[in-house]
């Protein structure tokens, strides 16, 4: 944001306030609609335009959500004079103004601009005074600054408020784990590019005993672990760490799991969840790509989407990588999950590394055409639109527990046919009787003889 002026420039600004408010529609309106109006522009647009009207000087401090970018806050063009120094104290002059509480609430700025102790000050208000139930703070990073991070240190139970749900901390160094002192209020957090000892993060995510969603690129000063994640209710986990050399996970009800960055090798990586039994992982093409591990669940009566889902849909540039891979576990008789399988690759960005395809072993009773959610769904196989959709391309597939019903036949047979699998399919036969290994043979013979997308494909059983 740049403030400047001139004089033929307030002139004109003059005149043009003076004839919008001579027919000042904009003041009939209910204070509800106002405030749902500006809710919907950015904080410095809503400044902008309170010179438009009477009433919206005084309605944006009831606003539930302030978007506050202080990168903007620079020199000047016009006056030669750099209002940097002057941006926290008008962020704080906001959130004391502010007549209610916050919604939401989101900072980002230049360590520069934060005298000793701001941010901290920032985090008590929003927290203590204002109620703000979503809060992201995030230092960004300036080149040639010395002093880009900045050390938090917070008093004990900052962070602990039953209106807090959900906090993102970026580009901060943790001093000690005492902000976070008995936090079962959150839900989510997400820590990017934060620094701290091993035993500081341990006890940070120790103290957050009701987190569905976790979200961490962590930094450690020198080479330590191993990093732990105990949690009973975590749904959705986002893992990089730099400097850590190990890490144990036990989340018995972990749904995704999604590594971007490890330094530690695949034996120091330990995961306690019965559900997550896959083939591939992080380390397994030997590239380091990201890596998702996808365990699809929708119990039958369930029509209300996973909360790992609905996190992985919401960001799909962030968590969806080109040239990353995937691992699933599905049970392609039920219709929702296969659902969820499709809108995930549909999302996903152009060519995937490597598929890997879990078939889950179903035994469920179903009548025809019923899904586990009652009701009547055309299946899969028989839409004439390609599967997940015309775009998506991934090199090698891997198909394990492979049994040749139905479903798993005609999802091979798509993905070969449309071209969706480039290069290779790999196919693991479930581990079940002679007579049907023998059927399995001959659906992969099938399978090999069908028209292929890419002639150079291969489709080997092993």
């Amino acid at each position: 944001m740049e403030i400047s002026s001139s004089s033929s420039d307030t002139q004109g600004k003059g005149d043009l306030v003076d004839a919008v408010n001579t027919d000042d529609r904009i003041s009939t309106l209910s204070k509800d609609l106002l405030l749902k109006i500006l809710s919907s522009l950015p904080t410095k647009e809503v400044v902008r335009t309170s010179v438009l009207s009477k009433r919206w000087g005084d309605v944006w401090k009831e606003t539930s959500e302030i978007f506050m970018d202080m990168r903007y806050i620079t020199i000047s063009r016009y006056l030669s004079i750099d209002f940097s120094p002057y941006a926290a104290g008008w962020l704080t002059k906001v959130i004391n103004d502010h007549s209610g509480n916050f919604e939401r609430f989101t900072i980002y700025h230049f360590a520069y601009q934060c005298g000793y102790g701001m941010v901290e000050a920032w985090i008590r208000s929003l927290i203590h005074v204002k109620h703000v139930k979503h809060l992201t703070l995030v230092n960004c990073f300036r080149p040639f600054l010395v002093t880009s991070i900045l050390t938090l240190d917070l008093p004990s139970k900052s962070f602990s408020h039953p209106n807090l749900k959900s906090l993102h901390l970026g580009r901060y160094t943790l001093k000690d784990p005492h902000g976070f002192d008995n936090c079962w209020n959150l839900k989510k957090l997400k820590l990017i590019a934060v620094f701290a000892e091993i035993e500081v993060f341990n006890v940070v995510l120790l103290s957050c005993p009701s987190l569905e969603v976790l979200v961490v690129d962590l930094h450690c000063h020198k080479q330590s672990g191993p990093l732990k994640i105990e949690n009973l209710n975590l749904k959705f986990l986002c893992l990089s760490c730099s400097q850590i050399n190990g890490i144990e996970v036990a989340t018995p009800s972990l749904e995704i799991l999604t590594v971007k960055s490890l330094s530690c090798e695949i034996e120091n990586f330990v995961i306690a969840n019965p559900n997550f039994q896959f083939n591939r992982n992080y380390w397994a093409t030997g590239q380091l790509y990201p890596h998702t591990s996808y365990y699809i669940s929708c119990p039958p009566g369930q029509d209300k989407t996973s909360i790992g889902h609905e996190v992985m849909m919401s960001e799909p540039s962030e968590y969806m990588k080109v040239y990353a891979s995937m691992s699933v576990s599905i049970d392609l008789t039920n219709t929702k999950e296969v659902d969820m399988l499709k809108e995930v690759l549909a999302a996903w960005p152009d060519e995937m590394q490597e598929l890997e395809i879990l078939f889950k072993n179903s035994n469920v009773p179903r009548t025809e055409g019923e899904t586990p959610i009652g009701r009547t769904k055309r299946k899969f196989w028989e839409e004439t639109k390609p599967f997940p959709n015309g775009h998506f391309r991934v090199y090698t597939v891997w198909l394990f527990n492979f049994s040749g019903s139905k479903e798993e036949f005609a999802l091979a047979s798509r993905l070969i046919t449309q071209g969706t699998v480039v290069m290779t399919m790999k196919i693991q036969p479930a581990s079940i009787s002679l007579s049907n290994k023998l059927e399995i043979e001959a659906a992969v013979t099938k399978l090999k003889e069908l028209p292929k997308g890419h002639t150079e494909l291969s489709i080997v059983m092993f």
